[in-house]
């Protein structure tokens, strides 16, 4: 049990002084948490005097996690913590991240209304009591954590006043002094578990290389930023404090782009005390774009596509293992090499396990190859990886946590990023499985599927408008005039698949002769989902009375279904292979093997 869940944390704070040592530690008094006789586990002191060294501190902060979409979030920039759908943050919440392993957590934190321009630009108090409260739970945890100001420089914020290409640059920078000079004070007696990083994605909102005067504006801050912490003196003097580059992109920062480290001499540590923000989210159509094409990444996806079909669309076409190792030895060889230590302040990819029904598990998998990858690679190296979790799980969400109830909703891939930063091994996900139940059936079914190059077709039989669910899906249908549909004549032999067997789906009774030279496409679709236990092998397409053996088929997860679906003609998926037939005077047929179909017939 924990002490707060008996006493409140905020009441008993000021009072405890605690002795115990803490891993990392480079001071005599410095402490995490300590047993108290009754064998209750206190909490950390905030105002101990805990230091850490530019040597330890990579090691100490190990694995990390964000609080996202919390404190920074706003409504037409009104802060309010719950405005994105998250419940308000808890202690519960913050116990859940520290005992899944991770030793630091972000906290994205906006000001936005609640600074009074005119009023010396005064933070409201209850929100700085507010962010205060979040970073005690952390405290009680014995985490280290990182705040920051956050939304206030976005230019997709109402309200937002923090920007690099604003017109009055004088009062940007007085109100940023004034922001932080609160905030420092605020925070002064709090020990070096506690990291200032001074903005977040700080950029003009284009995506082209930075303007030089914009950057100029940035290292600006960033100076403005040091100096202020600094003198607002008591542990602010020798405070761990962190600093992005243009839009916290690793190429701007280490290229020749105009990013300058502050000078920070009124730091009383007698070592470094500035650590480097970056982010990473590469590439994007992978790990943030909101569609269900890109869901492979580096060799876990390489695997895949062997293993199971998975047609080459799906893969990233760069942006792998390779490009990171190179970036991140950049930042290494610049910054980690000179003793500023790298805070990969955010990273993660979006959930596309909806891709594919049937394949979520590996969808998953791949996603904790991917995220272990990051933060193995980072702490192999010497750096901080820090996930992105904004609260949101399931489609398209970075959410490893359920806020409400403090579950882990991703178990495999927390498991995997933990792993990787404790062993600094970037594969530590690369054999990661996730299992997910999928449905069983008592009968399943297999219909051949047709489209000529005049649109003479029979479609999937999960299409909305012709499929089994319409009155036309048994009608081989040809277009008349005025969009007039016609009945070709043409009968359909469909397939009841009921345990592990050979199968014959066709179309017959249509002269495809007289309609055109080529199909559009032929395949096979089914009503049952796709699983990784299902195999189909021996595949041959029979044209009146021609045979062509389809040594390796496409078998893949049909997109809107995740249904089994094998694709033999499609002019329009180019990394199909062209087979070499002629327009029959009668049928085409598909006949296939197919194995593992208990893995979704009810026994």
């Amino acid at each position: 049990m924990h002490f707060w869940k008996k006493i409140s944390a905020l009441t008993l704070t000021a009072a405890l002084t605690i002795s115990a040592s803490s891993c990392g530690s480079s001071d005599e008094n410095s402490s995490n948490s300590s047993t108290a006789e009754d064998g209750e586990e206190e909490i950390l002191a905030y105002d101990s005097n805990f230091t850490i060294s530019v040597d330890e501190i990579a090691e100490a902060m190990g694995a990390g996690w964000n609080l996202g979409n919390q404190l920074e979030a706003n409504s037409g920039g009104s802060v309010n913590e719950t405005v994105w759908g998250n419940p308000e943050v808890t202690q519960e919440l913050i116990t859940a991240v520290a005992d899944a392993g991770f030793q630091t957590i972000r906290v994205p934190v906006s000001y936005l209304d609640t600074i009074d321009d005119d009023n010396g630009y005064t933070i409201d108090s209850t929100w700085l009591d507010r962010v205060e409260e979040v970073v005690q739970y952390c405290y009680n945890e014995g985490l280290y954590v990182i705040i920051n100001v956050h939304g206030d420089g976005y230019n997709t914020i109402d309200g937002s006043w923090f920007l690099v290409n604003g017109e009055n640059q004088d009062y940007i920078c007085e109100k940023y002094e004034a922001v932080w000079q609160q905030i420092a004070e605020r925070f002064a007696d709090y020990d070096e578990h506690l990291i200032f990083e001074s903005m977040n994605e700080e950029f003009d909102n284009t995506y082209n290389d930075p303007d030089s005067e914009y950057y100029a504006n940035l290292n600006t801050y960033n100076q403005i930023f040091v100096d202020t912490v600094r003198a607002t003196g008591s542990k602010n003097t020798h405070r761990w404090l962190l600093v992005p580059g243009w839009n916290t992109d690793i190429t701007y920062t280490v290229g020749d782009y105009g990013f300058e480290m502050p000078t920070d001499e009124n730091c009383d540590a007698g070592e470094s005390r500035l650590m480097l923000s970056v982010h990473y989210y590469t590439p994007w159509d992978y790990c943030g774009e909101e569609d269900l094409k890109t869901i492979l990444w580096g060799d876990y996806g390489a695997d895949l596509m062997e293993k199971h079909g998975f047609p080459s669309m799906n893969k990233v076409k760069w942006g792998e293992e390779d490009y990171l190792d190179d970036l991140f030895q950049q930042l290494y060889d610049e910054f980690v090499a000179n003793d500023i230590p790298v805070i990969i302040g955010e990273y993660g990819c979006i959930d596309k396990s909806a891709a594919y029904s049937g394949f979520e598990g590996q969808i998953q998998g791949n996603r904790a190859y991917f995220n272990g990858y990051v933060a193995g690679k980072a702490a192999e190296l010497g750096m901080i990886p820090v996930y992105w979790d904004n609260g949101y799980n399931g489609q398209y969400g970075f959410g490893l946590f359920n806020r409400t109830t403090y579950e882990q909703t991703q178990p495999e891939i927390i498991a995997t990023i933990i792993e990787a930063v404790e062993n600094k091994d970037p594969l530590a996900g690369i054999d990661t499985t996730v299992t997910i139940e999928t449905e069983t059936v008592t009968e399943a079914h297999a219909y051949i599927g047709i489209q000529t190059a005049i649109y003479t077709f029979r479609n999937a039989v999960s299409d909305s408008t012709y499929g089994i669910d319409s009155g036309y899906f048994d009608t081989l249908i040809k277009w008349g005039a005025d969009e007039e549909i016609i009945d070709t004549g043409a009968t359909f032999e469909d397939a009841t698949i009921t345990e592990d067997g050979i199968y014959t789906v066709n179309v017959s009774g249509y002269d495809f002769s007289s309609d055109c030279d080529s199909l559009n496409m032929l395949f096979v679709s089914t009503d049952f989902t796709y699983t990784s236990d299902i195999d189909v092998t021996d595949v041959v397409l029979k044209y009146d009375d021609n045979e062509i053996a389809i040594s390796d088929p496409l078998v893949m997860s049909e997109e809107s279904t995740g249904n089994l679906y094998i694709e033999l003609i499609n002019i329009y998926n180019t990394d199909l292979a062209g087979l070499d037939y002629s327009m029959p005077t009668d049928s085409f047929s598909v006949t296939f093997t197919i194995t593992g179909m208990d893995s979704v017939l009810t026994s």
